[in-house]
């Protein structure tokens, strides 16, 4: 199989991640818009449930705690993000494809109004993150990633390497990049990281 055709199966490996049903997409939509504008630490069960124009129980029982409706958003936001891949990588092959893959995820997560919010003004919040939460999640990810470069490799467009070793370098670097991306166009930096890493 190629890149490609991998790529347009994420979708269904990604149902090996908890993702929460679309029934509560307006609760999730709140919490975004109230994170957005408060901050994590400074938004309350009641500002979502203002924002929906709910009682304070409706939220409760919907989507649990501030901490619960964090982790529900990742998750329905990681499925929107893995679901949207395959169309913006049409067309390319090889290490390209990599280059593209993280260049898209970074983007991703630096133009959404939660992260930019948190990054700008509750910094201390990752570090916590990091520790507890980052490491599972970073290693889910490279498992759904690792039968794409399996592909890849088998089928000639990389390099024969270690595939969940370089999925979880991907990871990892593709977190470090969201929290303190370089200077410069992020696709070259990747292409200078990657292509002559990966190239067959």
């Amino acid at each position: 199989m190629t890149t490609r055709g991998v790529l347009e199966e994420l979708p269904g490996l990604a149902a090996g991640l908890p993702a929460p049903p679309a029934s509560l997409d307006p609760f999730l939509d709140a919490a975004a818009t109230c994170f957005a504008r408060h901050g994590v630490r400074r938004t309350s069960v009641q500002d979502v449930a203002r924002e929906l124009r709910v009682d304070r129980t409706t939220v409760y029982r919907q989507v649990g705690n501030v901490d619960r409706m964090v982790r529900l958003l990742m998750a329905r936001e990681l499925h929107r993000l893995v679901g949207a891949l395959p169309d913006t990588l049409l067309g390319l092959q090889g290490p390209a494809v990599i280059v593209d893959l993280l260049a898209t995820v970074v983007a991703f997560g630096r133009n959404h109004p939660v992260l930019t919010k948190v990054v700008a003004d509750e910094p201390e919040l990752i570090g916590p993150f990091l520790v507890t939460e980052a490491p599972a999640m970073l290693d889910a990810i490279a498992a759904l990633i690792t039968p794409i470069l399996e592909a890849a490799m088998a089928n000639g467009e990389l390099a024969q390497r270690d595939p969940n070793a370089i999925a979880q370098l991907l990871v990892r670097l593709t977190l470090s990049f969201l929290l303190a991306p370089p200077p410069g166009d992020l696709s070259d930096v990747l292409a200078e990281l990657l292509v002559p890493a990966l190239t067959p």
